[in-house]
């Protein structure tokens, strides 16, 4: 029998325990607060639950929380350094398995934050009570990404029970804060937490994905002038009322235009992403009163990146750039936006990352997964995600993960248990593949 086919015969016949394993994780509900201070009411339990785990393989356990201010003055200005975060409660988790000696190392990352779960009538079951139900598990972060995790703590744990050799070491990093811009992975490489290659478990449908977006959120603010919206038009003028909701039309407009531009501009595209970088806009705020024309309107846009945009500091800078004199350019042209220009606050930059698709790492998780009978091509990652920052310190880092990541932030969201099966075993395999002695791999 193949190393392959014993260790997806193992994951196999202990399906109900993986099952388990993600019910478990789901029943915390470690949601993320829109107030970074506030620790979310499941944080520290699911760490606390997944040390545990941990230990009881033998792995050395560091649970803590990290100081934020300290974290911000250190790398200001750097990916992953965001203002105003405190960690009290929500503890990141490292762990190793020391492996016997003289073999590469790996690391497996993923976080365990969760999004609100929003509206309860629009899910089937509670959120945080997991179900399993037509050959999938259901709740809150079953796919973004508590069924990632759940895969690298129960490869790790399968690699143990069939006795198979490492000689590099196994590191296990879980995070938090991932899900409002990543500052949690910042702290763990901060930490020390380092391999000779990574894989974070973010959802890809069981795809490598070597390269993420990064994303620039910002808020546009058009300051117009109130009056009474029956008795006085607009006068576009510093004597009248001036309609910011018409303005905001207008700078809608050019950010449909501009994302109709980047469709065919090659530095916003890439050939592993299914679409180019695009300018999401996700809110919109305007207007004071039904009968008064509004003064003011805000909007806020998700500005997506790759990794050849980066600026010196590897952030988003060129980008910011780009849009701040093309948001001028717009408006010029108009009389009033000429003396009263749109105002753009930038709230977030999470970075994005590229490994390359020879690397050596790459290359032996292709083949590890072609093992594993599923399909080794490359895909790209079209949101963001935290691997740029390990790949900072040290450490290329490749999404992989199982789950359709369109099911991300949904209400019931959901996760084949078939691709938890398939996930643990390629993930078991490319451990032992990467890490292992070179006398086991056949």
């Amino acid at each position: 029998m193949t190393l392959a086919q014993q260790i997806a015969r193992h994951v196999e016949a202990n399906t109900d325990r993986l099952v388990q394993t993600l019910c478990d994780l789901i029943a915390f509900p470690s949601i993320v607060k829109v107030d970074p201070r506030e620790a979310g009411p499941g944080e520290r339990g699911c760490q606390l639950y997944l040390q545990q785990r941990l230990q009881a393989l033998g792995m050395t356990t560091d649970l803590w929380d990290s100081d934020g201010p300290a974290l911000y003055a250190k790398y200001q200005g750097r990916p992953g350094a965001n203002k105003g975060r405190t960690f009290e409660g929500r503890p990141n988790l490292g762990g190793i398995l020391a492996g016997s000696g003289g073999g590469r190392s790996i690391m497996l990352n993923g976080h365990v934050d969760v999004v609100p779960p929003g509206a309860a009538e629009h899910w089937h079951t509670d959120p945080f009570t997991p179900v399993v139900k037509d050959g999938a598990v259901y709740g809150r972060g079953s796919v973004d990404m508590k069924g990632g995790v759940t895969c690298m703590l129960m490869a790790l744990t399968f690699l143990k029970e069939l006795n198979i050799p490492l000689a590099g070491d196994v590191v296990f990093t879980t995070v938090v804060d991932e899900e409002i811009g990543g500052m949690g992975s910042l702290a763990m490489v901060d930490r020390g937490f380092k391999a000779d290659a990574g894989i974070m478990t973010e959802p890809t449908a069981n795809r490598i994905a070597p390269i993420c977006h990064g994303v620039l959120w910002s808020k546009i603010v058009l300051e117009g002038i109130g009056g009474h919206a029956e008795l006085t038009p607009n006068a576009w003028n510093s004597s009248g009322p001036v309609d910011a909701i018409m303005l905001c039309r207008q700078m809608l407009d050019a950010i449909d235009i501009l994302n109709r531009r980047w469709q065919t501009d090659p530095r916003k595209n890439h050939p592993l992403m299914d679409l180019p970088n695009q300018i999401i806009v996700t809110q919109l705020k305007a207007g004071e009163h039904p009968a008064s024309i509004a003064g003011r309107a805000e909007i806020i846009i998700d500005v997506q990146y790759l990794p050849a945009e980066k600026d010196q500091f590897g952030l988003g800078g060129h980008v910011k750039a780009e849009l701040e004199d093309y948001l001028a350019r717009v408006c010029a042209v108009d009389p009033y936006l000429q003396q009263h220009p749109a105002r753009i606050e930038w709230i977030l930059d999470a970075d994005c990352a590229e490994v390359p698709a020879d690397h050596p790492f790459v290359t032996t998780f292709q083949s590890a997964v072609t093992e594993a009978a599923m399909p080794p091509a490359l895909v790209g990652f079209g949101a963001h995600s935290d691997i740029g920052l390990p790949g900072l310190f040290g450490t290329p880092t490749v999404n992989f993960g199982p789950g359709d990541p369109a099911l991300c932030h949904q209400p019931n969201e959901h996760v084949p248990v078939a691709d938890l099966i398939a996930c643990t075993t390629a993930i078991a395999l490319a451990i032992a593949r990467w890490s292992g002695p070179q006398q086991s791999l056949n």
